[in-house]
């Protein structure tokens, strides 16, 4: 213990010594006399040289030179010169305690230059420049705030960290712009015009797929801005990070729990419906996407059942299983035709002709009971399509005036609904002519609103 405590009063004494031989460079700089300081500065060093890497010297030097950052004519290399002597000083002094004893001058000069280089740098759109400068800023105006050395009691400059975000987004910085916008996030800093500052900060945590971060600044964001609408970043993290199973598993348990939201099973359903069409989808994968959207879009209706394009979409998603399933239909009769067609002269040997028959008449009976079985699946997604359909009609049709939107849903039902009546009677046709009537009176009604909606 008594060798540790001499080893401590023999640094202390050196350090005692060090600050005494700065005394005159102090003395002067009190006085005003800038020049003298430098002088006496520079006669110290050179006598004794082993100073020149102390706190010491680079806190003394570094308020020398501020002192000449406002004359960049005659010393144009005070800026840096400062700059590279105070941050050598704190990375020696991280108590900073001679700039407490002695003054900050240094730090606030740095950070008044960058601040203001950084605005006449952004004005003129130089994003590079500006950023920089802003960097700058920020990481002189921390150590003045959390000091409290400014006149201000906030531990942040507000304004530095938004223009070193905006900066350092228009130079394509992107890891810079999430660092200060996250700050600003941090700080719950939520004023009206910073709403964009989260909507870009989630947006590039939903491209770099950082789930933890994600939710945790959506939930900030929802907090802070609670009357902006935030569940399209949510349903585009899925989108964009999730495969169909996940999506689905995603949907199906907010759905089981009640945790879902009229404006969220939409948003599910836009994003099913066009992930049906992702190129190379499997054709069951692309089944189980339409299904999901029908759901999802259902889900939404029966939280609102004015949502009339909920209604819409879950009639199109079954618009669309039908036309997959009728498009089948079409290639086996096809099907048919080549075989009937191409099927040669039966031999006339009795024996021969009854196989030759059978052979044919299986491959008939095959490809027939392939549309047959059709028929149920086929007469189910044109029912539902049509009482879907049907139910997104009847919320606009009698509106006085429909905006765009409610239009172009009025003008689509009426001529989806005219083709599935058109199938349903062709259906019919012979069959049942009772239905064939009630069928063709549905078509004809459908047919003559086209015009009323264009």
């Amino acid at each position: 213990m008594k060798k540790l405590m001499g080893i401590l009063t023999i640094l202390m004494a050196m350090h005692t010594l060090q600050a005494q031989d700065f005394d005159k460079v102090k003395t002067n700089l009190l006085l005003g006399k800038t020049e003298d300081a430098k002088a006496d500065y520079d006669k110290i060093l050179t006598k004794k040289a082993n100073l020149a890497g102390t706190a010491q010297a680079y806190y003394w030097k570094s308020k020398i030179y501020s002192v000449y950052i406002k004359d960049a004519a005659k010393y144009p290399n005070a800026y840096s010169t400062t700059k590279a002597a105070i941050d050598e000083y704190v990375k020696m002094d991280p108590s900073l305690q001679l700039a407490k004893d002695n003054g900050q001058e240094p730090f606030f000069e740095l950070y008044i230059y960058n601040f203001k280089n950084g605005v006449d740098s952004f004005n003129i759109k130089g994003w590079k420049g500006a950023a920089e400068s802003f960097v700058n800023a920020v990481k002189y105006s921390d150590i003045i705030f959390t000091q409290g050395w400014a006149s201000s009691k906030q531990k942040f400059d507000t304004t530095a960290l938004i223009y070193a975000g905006y900066s350092n987004q228009n130079a394509g910085n992107l890891d810079e712009t999430i660092f200060y916008y996250k700050r600003l996030a941090d700080y719950k800093i939520n004023t009206p015009e910073l709403v964009d500052v989260y909507r870009y900060l989630l947006i590039q945590l939903i491209n770099k797929k950082d789930k933890a971060q994600f939710d945790n600044y959506l939930a900030v964001s929802a907090a802070l801005y609670p009357k902006e609408s935030w569940v399209e970043y949510s349903t585009d993290y899925i989108d964009k990070n999730l495969n169909i199973d996940e999506k689905v598993a995603m949907f199906d348990k907010l759905v089981a729990g009640g945790n879902i939201s009229e404006l969220e099973s939409q948003m599910f359903g836009d994003m099913f419906m066009a992930g049906k069409n992702t190129e190379g989808l499997s054709q069951e994968n692309a089944d189980k996407y339409t299904s999901k959207a029908s759901e999802a879009y259902k889900k939404a209706y029966t939280m609102n059942n004015k949502n009339y394009a909920a209604a819409f979409n879950a009639g199109i998603s079954h618009y669309n299983a039908y036309s997959i399933l009728d498009e089948k239909v079409s290639i086996n009769l096809k099907a048919l035709q080549t075989i009937n067609s191409s099927k040669p002269v039966a031999p006339k040997d009795p024996k021969k002709k009854a196989a030759f028959d059978a052979f044919y008449k299986a491959q008939i009976d095959s490809v027939r009971k392939i549309n047959t079985g059709l028929e149920a699946p086929i007469k189910e997604n044109v029912d539902a399509a049509i009482e879907w359909i049907d139910k997104a009609f009847n919320v606009v049709k009698d509106k006085e005036k429909l905006d765009r939107s409610e239009k172009n849903v009025a003008q689509r039902s009426v001529d989806f609904l005219a083709t599935l009546y058109i199938y349903k009677r062709d259906k019919a046709r012979g069959k049942d002519q009772k239905a064939f009537d009630e069928f063709d009176a549905k078509f004809n009604f459908y047919d003559k609103l086209h015009d009323k909606y264009q």
